[in-house]
């Protein structure tokens, strides 16, 4: 399967082979919300900072969709970088960073880009990892929580703020995500087994501690969620 391909079904249809499953079926889940909203908010331009192959253009297909990113072999609708946005103020409806913020050096300038293009009231998706491998080197930056996410946008509005998995499934998630850096891509057919294994174990683990949350006191709930492969977040854009 050619990466476009796999990184394209990966997104939009994760499984439970994959061996980051958690991290994409959150991201997905958050993302079905997010165009849910763009929709019922008759949103307009969406901009997907750092597209890639742009595997989220294919659920939004009812908007005016412009894919941004630096490498030219993607064939953005434009390029550019996410400290660098060559779109006008005010002129987007919708955002989309994922998996782009850990990549970014100039953080606090591409944030500045985000504010910038949006308008008031813009919708804007995020999905970052958190415990997760060295990748994209040697572009990989930052790890961020979800502190830095409430600290950024606390003059904005965050709708959902979402962790992959709980704590307790993320040492047996971490086996994957070993294997998928450790073991090169001719052991698929011994690591995609393996993925499927660890992923199912993790599942029941998350399934038997959110059953068992209902019964813990609330203020306690947040240290089960403190280490996760990941987040994904809808946040809204107040100018």
């Amino acid at each position: 399967m050619k990466e476009l391909d796999l990184i394209n079904r990966q997104r939009i249809s994760p499984k439970l082979w994959d061996f980051s499953y958690f991290h994409l079926k959150n991201n997905l889940e958050v993302f079905r919300i997010f165009r849910e909203m763009l929709i019922k908010e008759n949103k307009k331009t969406i901009l997907d900072v750092g597209c890639g192959y742009k595997p989220w253009k294919l659920l939004l297909q009812k908007f005016k969709y412009i894919g941004m990113d630096l490498d030219p072999k993607y064939e953005p609708e434009i390029v550019g970088s996410a400290d660098n946005i060559p779109l006008p103020e005010n002129s987007v409806d919708g955002l989309i960073y994922s998996e782009v913020l850990e990549h970014v050096q100039n953080l606090d300038k591409a944030l500045k880009e985000l504010k910038r293009v949006s308008k008031n009231d813009t919708l804007l998706f995020i999905s970052t990892p958190f415990v997760f491998p060295l990748h994209g080197g040697p572009y990989d930056h930052q790890r961020l929580t979800k502190f830095f996410y409430q600290e950024v946008f606390k003059k904005d509005q965050v709708i959902l703020l979402k962790e992959s998995n709980t704590s307790l499934s993320t040492p047996i998630l971490s086996i994957n995500l070993f294997l998928e850096s450790f073991l090169p891509h001719s052991f698929k057919f011994v690591k995609i087994p393996l993925y499927f294994v660890f992923n199912f174990l993790a599942l029941i683990i998350d399934k038997i501690t959110m059953t068992l949350l209902k019964f813990v006191p609330h203020k306690y709930k947040d240290r089960f969620f403190t280490f996760p492969i990941g987040y994904a977040l809808i946040v809204r854009i107040k100018k």
